[in-house]
């Protein structure tokens, strides 16, 4: 089935808001099938489309059950449609709300379905690069469904291994964060599987609860040797987890990625296969999934603030473009010709009952920068939202904060009054008087290497008294002592830059 354009849908509610636009549900007119349709602004730049353009050719080409299925996609107005299937179950990160997955059995249906689809992926020659539980989907029948393939990888014949680093800190592989010159395959995403299993029994994948981001990459990246993550994240203190769990975890998490299993594999491990439950039973299975929407529809009831459905509205402005280009050819004495919607909300009361038109504003000469930061905005209040789970008075309120933040991108002195104000904040969190709150705030980067810079100088200016009657020997032991890196601190340097450029939702 495919949908060519807008004409055979009927859009309905907002249901998803992220880094690359807004997803609506709708249905295909002819058949009442919903779908699910992303909309992408393609006045974004063009790091965004290309990640979306990976995403439908990935789409377009598999065709699995446990994948989400493409129906196809169009430009219209200036934005991208990309018609989905709809998913009415919501994502595992969101039936985790209430509490955790204590039913092994659950788990294993669900990471059984995961791994076929991973299968089938690995296959085809595709890594997913980004597996995390909001990427695993369910509708309302129990199905699991592998979705968001904006960072996957189409693996080229000559070669099986990437050389980039992208995915989300707590579920990439030790191979994907050190990026070495062998880069990584699909067995990456095994150990992001590891990672949602991991997850669903216990709230948070490995580290989350009482690790940073980034110090997470530093540590994971540090497990050289097979057994040093599982000693790490404690596996062996899961008392509550069965031996076959744990197992099956231990298979995951192994750092010699040749070592560690593939998705084949793993479907044939008694955790999977069926170790004393039923969860070779499709049936049995997904009635346990069905039971998960249930609890968290439940809990909506009882703690969630219900937010007003948004929904979608066609702009006026193509039409009126349309109108006003082609206005001499419009018969006025047609009675079929539709009223032109015009922007009154710069016309005013005047209290003088003039008939004047008023004045026309001037052209705002920071609106592209406004724009800009709204963006960046949005996009920080997403990632914000996705990862503590805001609530509808704390979103109103970045709302509110970012009409205020914008209200001040204007000249004062030559100077920009916002980007002053930010300025001058990071300096002031950057000073060792601050220290406490500027490690809550400032990228860890940010702040060792300003630490390292304050040492550098105070082991430069030693080396120079201690030295001076050699100035020759003074020069060659600074430079020895500015040449002194971990590899570690070039890891996490290269990483903060790649993670910010990748993670936009």
């Amino acid at each position: 089935m495919r949908v060519n354009s807008s004409d055979e849908i009927e859009i309905f509610e907002e249901i998803g808001r992220g880094g690359f636009g807004v997803v609506y549900r709708g249905i295909i007119k002819s058949t009442n099938q919903e779908v699910a349709i992303k909309q992408i602004d393609l006045e974004q730049d063009a790091t965004d489309l290309i990640e979306i353009n990976k995403e439908i050719q990935i789409l377009s080409e598999c065709k699995s059950p446990q994948i989400t299925a493409y129906y196809g996609s169009f430009v219209k107005h200036y934005k991208l449609w990309v018609i989905m299937e709809y998913v009415d179950g919501g994502s595992i990160y969101d039936l985790l709300t209430p509490g955790t997955i204590t039913n092994e059995a659950t788990i294993a249906y669900i990471v059984k379905d995961v791994l076929m689809a991973l299968k089938y992926l690995h296959n085809q020659g595709k890594i997913h690069r980004d597996l995390k539980s909001q990427n695993i989907l369910v509708n309302k029948h129990g199905e699991i469904k592998l979705t968001d393939f904006g960072v996957s990888a189409q693996l080229s014949s000559n070669f099986s291994k990437r050389n980039t680093t992208v995915g989300t800190p707590y579920w990439m592989a030790p191979e994907v964060i050190l990026n070495s010159e062998s880069g990584h395959g699909f067995k990456a995403d095994i150990w992001s599987l590891g990672c949602c299993a991991y997850e669903m029994f216990t709230g948070k994948p490995p580290l989350q609860s009482h690790i940073a981001p980034m110090k997470a990459l530093r540590l994971i990246s540090q497990c050289q040797h097979n057994g040093d993550f599982i000693k790490l994240i404690e596996l062996d203190s899961l008392d509550d987890a069965s031996r076959e769990f744990r197992d099956f975890l231990s298979c995951c998490f192994i750092e010699n990625s040749k070592a560690r299993f593939d998705a084949n594999k793993l479907l044939k491990h008694k955790f999977v296969s069926g170790g004393g439950v039923h969860n070779d039973d499709q049936e049995y299975g997904a009635k346990l999934v069905r039971k998960l929407i249930t609890r968290k529809q439940l809990w909506n009831q009882t703690n969630a603030s219900f937010k007003p459905k948004s929904f979608y509205v066609e702009t006026e402005m193509y039409h009126n473009q349309a109108k006003w280009n082609d206005g001499d050819k419009v018969d006025v004495n047609d009675d079929k010709v539709s009223e032109v919607h015009f922007d009154i909300s710069s016309i005013s009361n005047s209290d003088h009952g003039n008939d004047t038109l008023p004045n026309i504003s001037q052209t705002d000469i920071h609106a592209e920068t406004k724009r800009h930061f709204d963006k960046i905005h949005t996009k920080a209040v997403t990632k914000v939202d996705s990862r503590s789970g805001l609530s509808d008075n704390q979103i109103n309120t970045f709302n509110h904060l970012k009409d205020d933040m914008t209200s001040l991108i204007t000249e004062r002195n030559e100077k920009i009054v916002l980007f002053q104000y930010l300025k001058y904040m990071y300096k002031e969190l950057s000073k060792e008087k601050n220290s406490a709150l500027g490690k809550l705030i400032l990228p860890h980067t940010t702040s060792r290497h300003e630490e390292g810079s304050v040492s550098s100088k105070t082991s430069t200016s030693a080396l120079t008294l201690t030295t001076s009657a050699t100035s020759g020997t003074t020069s060659s032991t600074t430079l020895k002592s500015r040449s002194k890196h971990n590899k570690f601190d070039e890891i996490e340097h290269s990483l903060m830059e790649s993670w910010l450029r990748k993670t936009k939702t």
